[in-house]
Parts: C-alpha cells; sequence; structure tokens
C-alpha cells in the first residue's frame, strides 16, 4: 500500500472507514499537544501534507503511514521522544467514536473487551485488537497490519496508554497492569514510560500488550447502564450489517491475531469463522485468495516490522512466525523480498541481536 490515498482532501468515514485505514478520533488533541511545545502547528501539518482541519472531526480518516509521520515528526520538533504518551493520556474509549461510547455500559470488563476487539473495525482497519487468557493472565493488545512505517514506536506507545485509559474506565481509576510489552526498541529515557504506565515495561516484545489478571474480565462496570448498552449495540450492528467485512478481510484480521498469539492453523482460523477447511479454502478460492497467501502476507508483515523496529534476533523472530529455523526463515524471507533478513536489516541500518530463539517468552493462547 503506497500512503498517496491518505493525502487526498479531507474525507469523512460516513459509517464505513477504507481498508487500511483509520478513524482520527484518537489524534483530536495533536494540534493543542503540538502548541504546548510552542511548535506552529499548522506547519508541522503541512510538513506532512495533511490539514489541522483534518482533526477537527475525529469521523475524518487518515491513514497508519501518514500518522506514524505526523507522530514521529512531532516528537522530533517538540523535542519530546515519548510525545505520543502525552497525547494518548488525552484520550480514552470516547476516542473510539460509538464503539468506546458502548464499552463503559457493558456489564463487566471481558464483555466489554469482547466487544471492542469484535468491533473496532468500525472505527480501525488497519489494525487490530488482541485479547488473551492463559490461566491467571490476560492481556489486551493491538498490532498493525502494515509492515515498517515511520513512526510505530509512537503508533503503538499512544495506542496502549488509550488502551490503559480503557481498563481505568472498566475497572476504576487505580487500575495498573502487572506489565506492558512494546514491540519496539527500548527508548534511551525510560523516566515517562514509568510514570504513566507505574508497572514492569518490556521492549522488543513480539507483539505490544498491557499483562493484567484474570480475574480482571470478571469485574463489574460502574455505573453501566444496560438501555444504553441495548440501544449502542443495536446501532453498532446495524452499522455492521452495512459496512461489515467481506470473508478475504475477516479471515486476513483472524490469520493476523493468530499469527501474533503464535496459535496459527488453516484449522484454527476456518474454527473461528464458523466453517470447516475446505469450505474456507473454496471461498477464499472464489474471491481469488488462499489461506497460504493470507498467512504469507501476514508473516512478510510481522517479520518486516519486528526485524526494523525491534532488536529481536532472526531466531527469534523464526519462532514467532512458527518456523522451524532460522534459515526456513531466511529461505521465506528471500521468496518475499528477494533479499536475505540480514541484508533487508543491514539496507534499513536495523541493529542485529545475538540473543538465541530460546529467549521468546512461552506461548499464550487465544481466549474467547
Amino acid at each position: 500500500m503506497t500512503d498517496d490515498t491518505a493525502r487526498l482532501p479531507l474525507k469523512k468515514a460516513s459509517g464505513e472507514v477504507p481498508e487500511g485505514f483509520l478513524r482520527v478520533g484518537p489524534l483530536t488533541n495533536i494540534a493543542q499537544a503540538i502548541e504546548h511545545f510552542a511548535v506552529d502547528a499548522d506547519g508541522l501539518f503541512a510538513s506532512v501534507g495533511v490539514s489541522g482541519e483534518l482533526f477537527a472531526n475525529p469521523d475524518n480518516i487518515i491513514s497508519p503511514y501518514t500518522a506514524g509521520e505526523l507522530l514521529e515528526r512531532c516528537a522530533a520538533l517538540t523535542g519530546c521522544p515519548h510525545f505520543a504518551l502525552l497525547l494518548g493520556r488525552t484520550q480514552s474509549a470516547s476516542s473510539l467514536g460509538m464503539v468506546g461510547e458502548l464499552l463503559p455500559h457493558c456489564a463487566d470488563v471481558g464483555t466489554a473487551l469482547a466487544h471492542l476487539q469484535d468491533l473496532l473495525h468500525l472505527h480501525d482497519r488497519a489494525g487490530i485488537a488482541t485479547r488473551t487468557i492463559d490461566g491467571s493472565t490476560a492481556t489486551l493488545g493491538y498490532t498493525l497490519f502494515a509492515g515498517p512505517i515511520a513512526g510505530v514506536d509512537q503508533i503503538y506507545d499512544g495506542t496502549l496508554v488509550i488502551a490503559q485509559n480503557i481498563m481505568r474506565l472498566l475497572c476504576g481509576s487505580q487500575w495498573r497492569a502487572r506489565a506492558v510489552l512494546l514491540s519496539r526498541r527500548r527508548p534511551a529515557n525510560m523516566r515517562p514510560y514509568r510514570q504513566v504506565f507505574q508497572c514492569p515495561i518490556e521492549f522488543d516484545a513480539e507483539s505490544s500488550s498491557l499483562v493484567f489478571p484474570a480475574s480482571d474480565l470478571s469485574l463489574p462496570v460502574a455505573g453501566a447502564d444496560p438501555a444504553r448498552f441495548k440501544l449502542l449495540k443495536e446501532r453498532l450492528e446495524d452499522i455492521r450489517d452495512r459496512h461489515d467485512l467481506d470473508l478475504v478481510a475477516q479471515t486476513r484480521r483472524v490469520v493476523q491475531a493468530m499469527l501474533v498469539l503464535r496459535r496459527c492453523s488453516l484449522t484454527r482460523v476456518a474454527g473461528e469463522l464458523a466453517m470447516n477447511p475446505r469450505r474456507l479454502n473454496r471461498l477464499l478460492e472464489r474471491a481469488g485468495k488462499s489461506y497460504r497467501e493470507l498467512l504469507d502476507e501476514a508473516r512478510c508483515g510481522l517479520a518486516l516490522r519486528l526485524i526494523c523496529n525491534t532488536d529481536l534476533s532472526l531466531g527469534q523472530i523464526a519462532v514467532v512466525l512458527d518456523y522451524s529455523s532460522a534459515s526456513a526463515f531466511t529461505h521465506a524471507f528471500k521468496r518475499w523480498q528477494d533479499i536475505s533478513p540480514q541484508e533487508w536489516r543491514r539496507m534499513h541500518g536495523c541493529s542485529m541481536a545475538a540473543a538465541p530463539a530460546t529467549t521468546m517468552p512461552p506461548k499464550i493462547t487465544a481466549h474467547g
């Protein structure tokens, strides 16, 4: 995907977000955040080809390429490398539009997060929300579909702060995660991250997520209004019926989520879509796609992000992508990019890590 379409005149989502785009809701306070550092917001916006008017309506849309470039530019010109942390603190569930409005009216936290995962594509078709449970531990995360893009570290920083704000809305203002995992390199200054998250933080993670006790999922949401929940859910279901994902897009999201969670297989993907593997392959073939193509697409995007944005070794990345060895991963990467992953990393100025694959964290299985 190129970013040319992201620089077209302003466009409202009008109930539907095009594939690969997201609403600007989480960025609506960006001008105020920039001006706090005495930086000319209009000039900064112009430097990445957008107008400040874009952020006046939360239903306007933007590509993750433009959003990442903008956030990276903000961090550079303000002299604040943790700019997205500050911006994220000003946003909560309301930045997700009607999807966010629904969450505080769910009966319990688990139901709210299930709806967030199920309905986020009505707000954001550039990435997916992930949620897992493994024994007494649960996670809430986010991952982009795109390969490496400028400012992806800023995107993940800001998104996890918003996720934390959502958890505090649902569980109470004193809620704290057990840990925060960020799929990016460790920053030079850790202090802002400790101040914002107030818990252990792991960088160079294979995916970005909040880790918390699974018991939090059963907590009731204080102040939830069942009547308001019913009304919002009906409206969202109506929007979904009119603008839902086609089978290829649905399958792509399931493959991406399961790949990030290291549990992807044709049988599991088909089961998640309530059909048998043979039927799924047949329907995908009619649409001009195959499960193998979608898996390769997801693996390639994740590989490029991890190679460029983290210091994970190629052996570790091979494990994340479920390859039997680093050599098998290298062979696949050459098929995707016509060069080896080592060469690609050198070409893009990314550092190599020497940590062995055995240092990867334990597998977490999907919930729900």
